[in-house]
């Protein structure tokens, strides 16, 4: 393969967020202090449903005679939906993902979307990629301003690790910084790492010329070292990892499953955007969206198994996005036109599996002039509930990165949202839990005379252990985590806190 056609490829297989050798780019080695520290080893999966996928036939309000008189040809029936509740059904064709939701590893948020919704398939991608509010028209992404606040000083120093993996899409703006973009894009591995191992060059330690070209020629540079550092790590991991299921032979299907391996391989990367597209069902809705919506199932419900059978789902939450949802009312062609909402559907064994639905499901007497029925939660909302109950960030970083605040929605069940008093105590002290005994939470809490890294334990009490959870560096004060018992049987278990350099251990009882 020639040279420039590896230039081509790197553009499709990319690895932008790597290490990048300062010559390569002409970057002082100036080592900003960082602000924010991440110490989980959580990851979130995010599937974007490209296109605005249409949620009142994913998430069906079978108990509404409004649903059926303003889609009296492509409404689902009761009698043909997945039953999730006595109001709501799921598509039929998602039969695979019926046991996740009956088990309370499946939620459903209603009606996601932002006001002043712009119907553009472009606009609306892009702000949902960089967080902004609708009138306002922002370069850098949403999660590229959280990895500037991680990495103050990125690209120059990062983690030896991808910050994100991204599948099955050139849009890289959700991951674009001010000076360069922290996503690494990959379809297969092993492809990846064959063009550019096959084809690098070291790049010259001459400096650019200062022109339009030389401006191209630093771009090139940046892309062609980048991708050739990260390829080994990618690679490497991926041979080390394995899937234990076998995927469905799908587009989503191979993006999940090479995540998994990945993931059993150690790759430390904690974000991963994968892709789906073909949801515009303007037309033949009935037929194209149950298409899409089993590829979706099965490869979810496949991705849930395997992480299960190697013991990685605790630390895994997959979330389906789309730019927009679809208007209430049926066209004439068999499909619906663009929306505003969609419902988010989150999956994974830390739901929070005692509110499986936040929010109802839309309002059909209150659609405005376009059919489009209110918003009832900013996606933005789901955003900052990641950031600060799953990766255990100070909710002043989601505000940062979104220059507003935003509240969180109780989707997580063991958030690592910590909250201090503002005293260093003297030493390292587990304080017993309350309330003890409990059913079906109780709040653990311990102080810190230091910073430092911290893991909960919960044994049972043939000391087999059922439940642990990375809380990440903590600072120095006292902490508190709500821990949830739902899933256990009633009797004795063992809560051990280790950290600074120690562990003590304190006794729970769950009574049901």
């Amino acid at each position: 393969m020639k040279r420039r056609d590896f230039i081509k490829s790197s553009l499709v297989l990319s690895a932008m967020g790597s290490r990048i050798p300062l010559l390569a780019i002409n970057r002082t080695q100036k080592q900003m202090a960082r602000t924010v520290s991440w110490d989980t080893d959580r990851i979130v999966v995010l599937i974007k449903l490209n296109g605005g996928n249409d949620g009142m036939n994913t998430i069906i309000p079978v108990q509404n005679s409004q649903y059926y008189t303003l889609r009296p040809t492509i409404g689902i029936s009761q009698a043909d939906a997945l039953t999730l509740n006595y109001e709501t059904g799921l598509h039929p064709s998602m039969d695979a993902l019926l046991p996740y939701f009956q088990n309370g590893e499946m939620s459903v948020i209603h009606e996601a979307g932002y006001d002043d919704s712009n119907l553009s398939h472009f606009r609306s991608s892009d702000i949902w990629a960089t967080g902004s509010d609708a009138d306002e028209f922002w370069n850098t992404g949403w999660l590229g301003r959280l990895f500037t606040e991680i990495y103050p000083d990125f690209p120059n120093h990062n983690e030896d690790h991808p910050l994100a993996i991204q599948m099955g899409s050139a849009n890289l703006l959700e991951f674009q910084t001010t000076m360069s973009n922290g996503a690494s894009m990959i379809n297969d591995p092993d492809l990846m790492y064959q063009l550019i191992s096959e084809n690098y060059v070291p790049g010259s330690n001459d400096p650019p010329p200062a022109t339009l070209g030389g401006q191209e020629l630093t771009y090139v540079r940046e892309l062609d070292a980048s991708s050739f550092e990260y390829s080994e790590i990618i690679f490497n991991s991926a041979n080390a990892g394995s899937n234990s299921v076998t995927y469905p032979d799908t587009n989503l299907g191979a993006q999940l499953a090479v995540t998994a391996k990945l993931i059993s391989g150690g790759l430390d990367t904690p974000i991963y955007r994968l892709y789906l597209g073909g949801f515009d069902t303007h037309a033949n809705q009935l037929s194209d969206q149950g298409t899409l919506l089993q590829q979706v199932s099965d490869a979810v419900a496949a991705f849930l198994s395997d992480l299960e059978s190697q013991g990685l789902s605790n630390r895994v939450m997959t979330l389906t996005t789309s730019e927009f949802g679809r208007r209430s009312y049926e066209n004439g062609t068999g499909g619906t036109d663009h929306g505003t909402s969609a419902p988010i559907m989150a999956f994974g064994p830390q739901i929070n599996s005692n509110q499986l639905f936040h929010g109802t499901h839309p309002d059909l007497s209150a659609i405005d002039n376009n059919g489009n029925p209110p918003i009832q939660f900013d996606f933005r909302q789901m955003y900052s509930t990641l950031l600060t109950d799953w990766f255990g960030l100070e909710e002043t970083v989601s505000s940062s990165i979104f220059q507003q605040s935003f509240n969180t929605i109780p989707f997580i069940a063991n958030p690592l949202t910590i909250t201090g008093n503002g005293a260093i105590p003297k030493s390292f002290t587990l304080h017993p839990a309350f309330p003890n005994p409990f059913n079906p939470a109780t709040e653990i809490s311990f102080d810190l005379p230091k910073a430092s890294s911290a893991i909960l334990r919960v044994h049972d009490v043939r000391g087999r252990s059922i439940y642990s959870n990375r809380l990440g560096k903590l600072p120095a004060g006292t902490h508190r985590f709500r821990l949830l018992g739902n899933d256990w049987a009633s009797g004795v278990y063992y809560v051990r806190v280790e950290a600074a350099g120690s562990s003590q251990t304190t006794k729970i009882t769950l009574l049901k």
